[in-house]
């Protein structure tokens, strides 16, 4: 709207957070629709794709309730079709809140925001039930129409905002659902000199990873770092050790790992 939009940022957050990574951010929003209206061209925008659905849609129902056009038992009916069906097609959704009417010195946009209000608990409602995530971005954006353009759409500072919101929403769903903190078996195994050991972060954080023999004294120190979310990969150099049975074991965040190795000469 007016030339802003958060996607842009959205992307750009994410490109500068997993580097070497494909992001794509597509928007298939339609200004002046309703949840209602939306319907039709839902699935077809979401089918063959992975990922994440962002769902920022009901603003305008709290005009047409308003109006008496339509009742929030629709709202509900299309957000459970929304959520449904990207579940459906094995996505991940997650629900924005919808932003208030800028409504100083205006009675109309006062009473749309009750239903706005309302909107919102249902949203919390069904995020709840579905347990799936919020991104509450009417609670970030709260009363400051210095980040409004019109009377309802943000501005560049504002999207912006609303970008980081979902940014930081969907890095949670990515951490609790798609990373697992772990460390992999070495390949190659047995190994005659140097060897790999993959480990996953759900967050950034210190990683020691220090190798035992079978008795539990310590031979040495293999990595000692900080690193970010996602999956790592290290080099270990084994050809000064004499062959036998070995312990490698990761700590992070209070966690320990472990797993064994064979060295044969």
């Amino acid at each position: 709207m007016g030339g802003f939009s958060f996607q842009k940022y959205l992307k750009q957050n994410f490109e500068n957070c997993y580097t070497g990574k494909t992001i794509t951010v597509t928007n298939n929003g339609v200004a002046g629709e309703t949840t209602v209206q939306g319907i039709p061209r839902f699935e077809p925008a979401i089918a063959k794709r992975t990922g994440f659905v962002l769902i920022f849609i009901g603003a305008n129902d709290a005009q047409w309730i308003a109006n008496k056009k339509m009742k929030i038992g629709e709202t509900e009916k299309s957000m459970r079709y929304y959520i449904e069906t990207a579940l459906q097609h094995k996505l991940i959704p997650i629900i924005g809140t919808v932003q208030f009417y800028n409504d100083e010195n205006n009675q109309f946009l006062k009473k749309c925001n009750l239903y706005v209000k309302q909107i919102n608990a249902l949203y919390r409602r069904l995020a709840k039930e579905y347990h799936i995530y919020l991104a509450d971005i009417n609670r970030a954006m709260g009363r400051d129409f210095m980040l409004y353009q019109d009377l309802i759409h943000p501005n560049d500072k504002g999207y912006r905002l609303i970008s980081f919101i979902w940014f930081d929403t969907i890095n949670q769903a990515i951490e609790e659902k798609l990373l697992l903190i772990g460390i992999n078996q070495n390949y190659p195994n047995p190994v005659h000199d140097i060897t790999r050991i993959g480990f996953s972060l759900s967050q950034a954080g210190k990683v020691e990873i220090r190798l035992y023999n079978i008795s539990g004294t310590q031979i040495k120190l293999l990595y000692n770092e900080y690193q970010g979310a996602g999956y790592h990969e290290i080099a270990a150099n084994l050809s000064d050790l004499p062959a036998g049975i070995y312990l490698y074991v990761m700590q992070v965040g209070g966690q320990q790992l472990s797993k064994k190795l064979l060295l044969v000469k």
